[in-house]
C-alpha cells in the first residue's frame, strides 16, 4: 500500500511538472484584472451594445425636429369617361388620354406640438444615461465576482505554501522520530502516526493544487487570456492606500455615487417627462407646409387636355385631435401614478443602499480586527509548536501533543492568511457599496 501511494505521488509530480512547462506565468494586479474584465467580458460587451442602442434612439428622437420631405411619381392608365344625366336617360362616352403620370413633392416643418418633441428627446437622453448606469452596475458586479475568484486563487496559493512548509516540517520530525526509534526511545506507533500525518498533508496539498488549476482556467476564460496562462497574484496584494472614512461619509458617498441611486433619480426625471408628453396630447400642433405637383392629363375640362398642369401650395397648418379631450386625461393619470411609484421605488433603493453600506462598513472593520487577532494566534501557535517539539524530543511530551501542536500551527497559519485576504475583499465590497469601485 505504501509503495502504491509513492508511485501515485510520483506520477502526479511528473504530470504536474510536464504541465508546468507549457504554462505562461503572468503577474496580474487588481487594476489589470479589472481592465481585462472591461475589455473581454461578454456580459459587459452586451451592456456596451445597450448604450449604443440608447444613443441611436436619441438620434431618432432628435430627427423629429427635422423637416418631413416626400416625393412621389405615379404612372398609370385612365379609362374613357362616361357622362350620365341625373335621371340616367342619357349616357355619353368621352375619350380621354389613357396615359397618366403625376409628380408630387411635399415638405412640412413642425413649428409647435406642445413641447412633446423636446420632452421626448429629453426622455431619450435620460434613458441613454440609464443604459450607461446599467453598464456601470454590470461592471461592478463583474469586478467584485472576479475579485472574489482572484482572492480565492491567492488564498489557495497561500495554502499551498503553508502546506509545503508544514510537509517539510513534518518530514523533518519524521526523520527525528525514526532516529529515536532506532535508539529505542519511541514506539513504532509514533512513526506510523507521523507518516499518516505527512500523507494527509500531501493529500490536502494535492487538493489545493487542483483547485488552483480550476480557478486559474476560469479566470483565463473570463479575462480573455490564453488558457495556458498561469495567473500569479500580485505579491504585494493590498487594498488601495486611501484614508478610511467614517460611516456617515461612506453613506453620503453611496447616496450620491452608486449606480442604483443615480439610476432611480433619472427614473424620476423620466416619469416627469412622461407626464409632459401626456399633457402635450391636449395641445394643437402647428406646422408649415409646401407642396408642388405636376399632373397629366388635365381631366377637369371637357374634352380633357393631354397637357401637364403644375400647381404649388404654401401655408400654415393647424391641427387638433379632438379625441384627446377624453383620451389625454387617462394618459396623464397613468403617468402620474407611475411617477408616484417611482418615488416610492427611490425610497426603497435608498433604504437598501443604507443597509448595504452599513453591512459593508461593519464587515470591513470586523475583518481588520480579525486580522490583528489571527496574527497573535499565529505567533502563539508557532511558539507552542516549538515548545512541544522540544518537549517531545526530550521525552517530556506525547506524540499526540505534537500532532495537536502541528494542527494548531497549520490552522493558525491558514486563518492568518485568509484574514489578510478578507480585509482586502471587504474593503472592495465597501467601495462597491459606496459607488467607488
Amino acid at each position: 500500500m505504501n509503495s502504491l501511494f509513492k508511485i501515485t505521488v510520483f506520477a502526479v509530480f511528473i504530470s504536474c511538472s510536464a504541465a508546468a512547462q507549457d504554462t505562461i506565468p503572468r503577474v496580474i494586479k487588481i487594476d489589470e484584472l479589472f481592465d481585462l474584465a472591461s475589455q473581454n467580458s461578454k456580459k459587459l460587451s452586451i451592456s456596451k451594445h445597450g448604450i449604443e442602442i440608447s444613443r441611436q434612439k436619441t438620434e431618432i428622437a432628435k430627427s423629429a425636429r427635422l423637416p418631413e420631405l416626400e416625393i412621389s411619381a405615379k404612372v398609370g392608365y385612365i379609362s374613357n369617361a362616361v357622362v350620365l344625366e341625373p335621371n340616367f336617360s342619357y349616357m355619353e362616352s368621352i375619350n380621354i388620354p389613357h396615359f397618366s403620370n403625376n409628380y408630387d413633392f411635399e415638405a412640412s416643418q413642425l413649428l409647435y406640438a406642445g413641447n412633446s418633441i423636446n420632452a421626448s428627446i429629453s426622455k431619450s437622453e435620460l434613458e441613454e444615461k440609464l443604459s450607461e448606469l446599467s453598464y456601470d452596475k454590470d461592471s461592478e458586479t463583474i469586478k467584485i465576482m472576479l475579485l472574489g475568484r482572484y482572492l480565492e486563487l491567492y488564498a489557495l496559493h497561500n495554502q499551498q505554501r503553508v502546506y509545503k512548509t508544514n510537509i517539510a516540517l513534518a518530514k523533518a520530525v519524521f526523520k527525528n522520530i525514526t532516529s529515536l526509534h532506532k535508539q529505542g526511545m519511541v514506539t513504532k506507533n509514533d512513526i506510523i502516526r507521523s507518516e499518516l500525518q505527512i500523507t494527509e498533508l500531501e493529500l490536502q496539498a494535492n487538493k489545493v493544487d487542483n483547485s488552483i488549476s480550476i480557478i486559474n482556467r476560469e479566470l483565463c476564460v473570463v479575462l480573455g487570456l490564453d488558457v495556458k496562462t498561469k495567473i500569479i497574484v500580485d505579491p504585494a496584494l493590498k487594498m488601495a492606500e486611501e484614508k478610511e472614512e467614517t460611516f456617515d461619509v461612506n453613506l453620503s458617498n453611496a447616496f450620491n455615487q452608486t449606480p442604483a441611486m443615480r439610476a432611480t433619480a433619472i427614473q424620476e426625471e423620466i416619469a416627469e417627462k412622461n407626464i409632459a408628453i401626456a399633457k402635450a396630447e391636449r395641445i394643437p400642433t402647428l406646422s408649415l407646409y409646401a407642396t408642388n405637383g405636376m399632373v397629366r392629363p388635365y381631366i377637369y375640362v371637357l374634352p380633357p387636355l393631354n397637357n401637364y398642369v403644375n400647381l404649388y401650395q404654401v401655408g400654415i397648418k393647424l391641427s387638433y385631435n379632438i379625441s384627446s379631450i377624453y383620451h389625454a386625461k387617462e394618459h396623464i393619470h397613468l403617468a402620474e401614478i407611475q411617477k408616484t411609484i417611482q418615488r416610492e421605488q427611490t425610497e426603497l433603493i435608498r433604504q437598501q443602499t443604507e443597509l448595504e453600506v452599513n453591512a459593508a462598513y461593519i464587515k470591513f472593520r470586523e475583518a481588520k480586527q480579525e486580522m490583528i487577532t489571527r496574527e497573535k494566534s499565529r505567533l502563539l501557535a508557532d511558539d507552542n509548536y516549538r515548545i512541544v517539539e522540544k518537549k517531545y524530543l526530550n521525552q517530556l511530551a506525547l506524540f499526540t501533543d505534537m500532532l495537536d501542536a502541528s494542527s494548531a500551527k497549520l490552522s493558525a497559519e491558514l486563518n492568518h492568511s485568509n484574514a489578510g485576504i478578507t480585509v482586502v475583499y471587504q474593503w472592495y465590497e465597501l467601495q462597491k457599496a459606496t459607488g467607488k469601485l
